[in-house]
């Protein structure tokens, strides 16, 4: 490689610019969308072709929405009306929108991840643009946080949190351009679509409202700045105000003392929170801890730990005097580490804890990383530039930058996991079109896993099932649990009359089966039902015993009004009839 071409090259790579939207900008910016669009599209390519396919996160807070088309459907349902008194405002308005145009909302979720992976693209190359005016420098970083999102299935689900990114981080550049517009636009979509995401802009804001001159912290004398803040907190005060005014009907809010006590919570539970080692606690928990292995993804994102070490030697790297506005990663670090703190303290009042910490601490995170490896590009270049002009040494430079490439952009989307999509695949369609043409009001019954997916692909309603077992809000779970433990009790009882009762009282129309089912070692290896005590050790001591035989496994070739594979549909009006033939 030639003198000249070694500095166009250099030239290429490190020259900066003054906006965002100059031509050499440009190009770096349609990378960067580029890659936002390449990866939602390789998780596409996992599902062509299969026709009932439901993000798992998607199953909760998605399904309940083909009222939006059909407003019979899920009629008197606890659990679709539960999630659809949860659901933001925005959120839940976003696809009642959709659905005028008869957008199945089910598969509006497929697609728009790959809208909400541009906005991040684009809402990212314009904050890390603030940190390191160099075009190049806001791809690599916005790339390595693409591809942290991408390693998880936030943005796959479509639901609430999916939109907290994009809006986010265009709200943190809204501050840092100390835009008014774009400050409070998304600080107001925030509290329509992710509304504990407004504390976390708002200890931003309050932060704007202190500097530090001469080591001291001392009030912002900037005007503008604190206008901004002000208006800005007031906004997010109004925005606030009816989550803590609101008493809904499935409150309230689970308590430290009573969570301690439920099965959920507990370690392998359905919302495992409490956890025995301290440093998945505190550090690693997915719900209780700051999710340092989440953050730390891909693992390019390591060399974030090194930032300190480079700003310190501001002589050596020379490049990192051009760094500027990184007192919001600052204040992001800080206001998530209280908020953080904060829910601890007051369990379960702000949610969870973690929450504070992944979403705020991932983008800084990434975004550095990608700093701190353009930094040390620099450097090796700045260093050819002392070196012997030998051909065999220039051509350093040309495999140096093609490694560099391939670990950011190649090595991490050759991984078969990657992009992680949590996509939930129905293996039974002939169940599902058969379940789809009985009445609206059908309600079915499974302790198989399939369940959890029927009213997402059927759009009937189930009577209880894993995934929906949330327990935050103790007015909803208390009923969810009650009707779990007597699902099991008379799942496996051995008399006739106590099913035919449950039948009754519950409405249940249909039960789904498979021979596993009926077998001791089915609920043993079952984590979520052993939740469920005594009835699940009742069951399992009933089915070992064998000395009477389980009413619904008598009853299944009898009353069997379907099969598909390995399952078979029991009906309960069979079994109701049954009790004439006792």
């Amino acid at each position: 490689m030639s003198s000249n071409q070694l500095v166009r090259l250099e030239s290429f790579l490190f020259t900066r610019v003054k906006y965002w939207n100059e031509p050499r900008s440009l190009y770096w910016l349609l990378a960067t969308i580029f890659c936002g669009v390449l990866y939602p599209c390789l998780g596409l390519a996992k599902i062509q072709g299969i026709e009932y396919v439901v993000q798992d996160d998607a199953r909760q807070h998605i399904f309940w929405m083909a009222r939006f088309i059909d407003p019979e459907l899920f009629p008197d349902d606890l659990i679709a009306d539960y999630f659809q008194n949860i659901s933001p405002i925005g959120f839940s308005s976003l696809f009642k929108l959709l659905s005028i145009f008869s957008l199945d909302p089910i598969q509006a979720s497929i697609f728009i991840p790959i809208l909400l992976s541009i906005l991040v693209s684009f809402g990212a190359f314009l904050f890390s643009f603030e940190l390191l005016a160099i075009p190049s420098a806001s791809f690599i970083s916005t790339t390595i946080f693409n591809q942290n999102l991408w390693t998880q299935d936030g943005l796959t689900s479509s639901t609430a949190r999916a939109f907290l990114i994009p809006i986010f981080v265009f709200f943190l550049w809204g501050v840092v351009r100390k835009s008014f517009f774009f400050s409070y636009l998304p600080l107001i979509l925030l509290g329509f679509f992710y509304p504990s995401y407004v504390l976390v802009a708002s200890g931003i804001l309050v932060l704007q409202c202190f500097a530090i001159k001469d080591k001291k912290i001392r009030i912002n004398q900037n005007k503008s700045d604190l206008l901004l803040s002000i208006i800005g907190l007031i906004i997010a005060f109004f925005l606030l105000l009816p989550h803590a005014l609101d008493a809904s009907e499935f409150g309230p809010i689970v308590t430290y003392l009573e969570a301690k006590e439920l099965p959920a919570f507990q370690e392998n539970g359905r919302t495992e929170f409490f956890q025995a080692d301290f440093w998945t606690y505190i550090f690693d928990g997915s719900r209780s801890g700051i999710r340092i292995s989440s953050i730390l993804m891909p693992q390019i994102t390591y060399i974030f730990f090194l930032f300190p070490i480079i700003t310190r030697f501001k002589k050596t790297f020379s490049l990192v005097q051009d760094i500027k506005n990184i007192y919001i990663i600052n204040q992001l670090f800080i206001t998530g580490s209280a908020l953080f703190i904060f829910a601890h303290i007051i369990l379960f009042k702000l949610y969870l804890p973690s929450r504070y910490t992944l979403h705020s601490f991932r983008l800084s995170v990434s975004l550095l990383s990608g700093i701190v490896v353009f930094v040390l590009l620099q450097k090796f270049f700045e260093l050819l530039k002392f070196i012997s002009l030998q051909k065999s040494q220039k051509l350093i430079a040309i495999p140096i930058v093609i490694l560099v490439a391939f670990i950011i952009l190649v090595e991490p989307i050759i991984d078969k996991d990657f992009p992680y999509t949590g996509y939930s695949i129905g293996k039974h369609s002939s169940l599902y079109e058969f379940l789809q043409d009985t009445p609206k009001e059908t309600l079915n019954l499974s302790l198989l896993r399939e369940n959890d997916s029927l009213p997402s692909f059927t759009k009937r309603s189930i009577y209880a099932g894993r995934e929906y077992g949330i327990p935050y809000h103790t007015g909803y779970y208390s009923r969810f649990r009650k009707r779990t433990k007597e699902m099991i009790a008379a799942h496996f009882t051995t008399k006739l009359n106590e099913l035919q009762f449950f039948i009754r009282q519950s409405s249940v129309d249909y039960w789904i089966v498979n021979n596993q089912v009926f077998t001791a070692a089915f609920l043993e290896n079952n984590n979520w039902l052993n939740q469920f005590q005594p009835e699940t050790n009742q069951a399992i001591a009933t089915l070992k015993s064998s000395t009477q035989p389980i009413a619904l496994q008598e009853l299944q070739e009898e009353c069997t009004v379907f099969t598909d594979k390995d399952l078979s549909l029991i009906d309960s009006h069979c079994i109701l009839q049954a009790e004439l033939k006792d």
